[in-house]
């Protein structure tokens, strides 16, 4: 029969395979990050391009077209490993069918580059088309890696996942906002509804950010810190009002559109190298708790070991176990000469009966805090899907709505959002 011990030993076994599975996973959002970065440069070459009717950005989105299709075969590549394949193949990576299931929306919405690619070349699409087709595709990559992060059992983890996610949407929107003023420059005439979605772009950035912030750990935070004081924001700011400006009637030097691209683009050549580092550093973290997992695992078994070669102490033994797993606590000292085992030995049990169990909770506690972050983003966009569906706007307008109550009543956005579900009843959602 087997003791409590075999049963713990086995336990610790399995978080070993679920560490493994999650680093394979991390394997994938390393991938995915560089991937979503050449996109984003991607599109906004191409919004120059579309929005100068051809006559600027021609050779550098060509050249762009190379770095971003090498970053999809790498992706592809990932997808094609043999663990990957056949009927178990859920079992690969941690989260199972969610996870996969992310990965095939991903790899559909990849799909539609080409003929994304042959309208751009061909002019047969307007900026503001383009920008919403490669945003649809960036968010299927976006969405795996929440999904990473959602499913994450490891708390170190998961809170890298959770903070690699928010960088990586701030980083979305400041590629859409660099896309959209590109087109707006590249143009040279105003268009005032364009330019209030660069202000809610700037919101939503900042909320990104502080999210990342706060989950990313210190040395990615001074690491971030100092890549933001070489950030160009003084002439992005300058840029941003003149493009403000415009609302009011005031024309758009079209020479500023590759001023423009250059300034929005080293910067988020910068947050790209905080996305690595942070990327970087999950790999590590995987790499470190695994290890630690089976340095434990190769001590419980040794113990296991010892306790087989001595079968008269098992039953003692797991009356102890048995009253320690219960919530028990250790039980009495037993008199002198009547212990069973070595002292040592007995504390040895005990001392990992309740390392486990305050480890297992303290686990429960931080995985908690790291997925109410998460929530809160599922909690905004039922909300924004809500108002799509049933008042008729666009993602933007919808989001903007929740933002604007928010601020005019003075609560968090998440409650917002909650209070507008809550009322999915009254707005005819059933």
């Amino acid at each position: 029969m087997k003791t409590a011990l075999a049963f713990l030993l086995a336990a610790r076994r399995c978080e070993i395979d679920d560490l493994e599975r999650l680093a394979l996973s991390c394997e994938l959002v390393q991938a995915v990050s560089e991937l979503v970065h050449q996109l984003q440069r991607e599109r906004g070459a191409s919004n120059v391009f579309l929005g100068s009717e051809g006559a600027r950005f021609g050779p550098q989105r060509e050249a762009q077209l190379l770095a971003s299709r090498a970053a999809e075969a790498e992706v592809r590549s990932w997808l094609k490993r043999p663990e990957l394949g056949g009927e178990k193949s859920g079992g690969a990576v941690h989260g199972g069918s969610r996870l996969l299931t992310r990965i095939a929306l991903a790899l559909h919405a990849l799909d539609a580059l080409p003929g994304l690619r042959g309208d751009i070349a061909a002019r047969r699409c307007r900026p503001d088309v383009s920008t919403a087709r490669y945003s649809e595709i960036i968010a299927a990559l976006l969405a795996l890696v929440f999904e990473a992060a959602d499913v994450a059992v490891d708390p170190g983890v998961s809170r890298l996942l959770v903070a690699l996610f928010n960088l990586m949407q701030g980083k979305e929107f400041a590629g859409q906002e660099r896309a959209l003023g590109a087109a707006l420059f590249a143009a040279g005439h105003p268009a005032p509804e364009r330019v209030q979605s660069i202000l809610h772009l700037i919101d939503a950035q900042a909320q990104c950010f502080r999210r990342f912030e706060g989950f990313c750990g210190d040395e990615v935070l001074r690491q971030w810190r100092a890549l933001q004081s070489v950030m160009p924001l003084a002439e992005l700011e300058r840029l941003r009002r003149i493009l403000l400006a415009s609302t009011l009637g005031s024309a758009l030097d079209p020479a500023l559109a590759e001023a423009w691209f250059d300034c929005c683009s080293q910067r988020l050549d910068q947050m790209h190298e905080a996305e690595v580092a942070l990327a970087r550093g999950l790999g590590e973290s995987c790499a470190r708790r695994i290890a630690s997992a089976r340095t434990e695992a190769q001590d419980q078994a040794a113990l296991l070991e010892a306790l087989s070669a001595a079968p008269e102490i098992r039953a003692p033994l797991d009356m102890l176990i048995g009253a320690e797993m219960a919530g028990e606590g250790a039980p009495a000292e037993p008199a002198q000469g009547d212990e069973p085992f070595g002292p040592q030995l007995r504390r040895s049990i005990v001392d990992l009966l309740h390392a486990q169990s305050q480890r297992l909770q303290a686990m429960s506690d931080e995985l908690d805090a790291a997925r109410a972050a998460l929530d809160e983003r599922k909690l905004i966009e039922r909300a924004k899907g809500l108002l799509m569906a049933c008042r008729g706007l666009s993602e933007d307008e919808a989001y903007r709505l929740l933002r604007q109550t928010a601020m005019s009543q003075g609560r968090r956005l998440a409650e917002v959002a909650a209070a507008t579900l809550a009322l999915a009843p009254v707005l005819g959602r059933h």
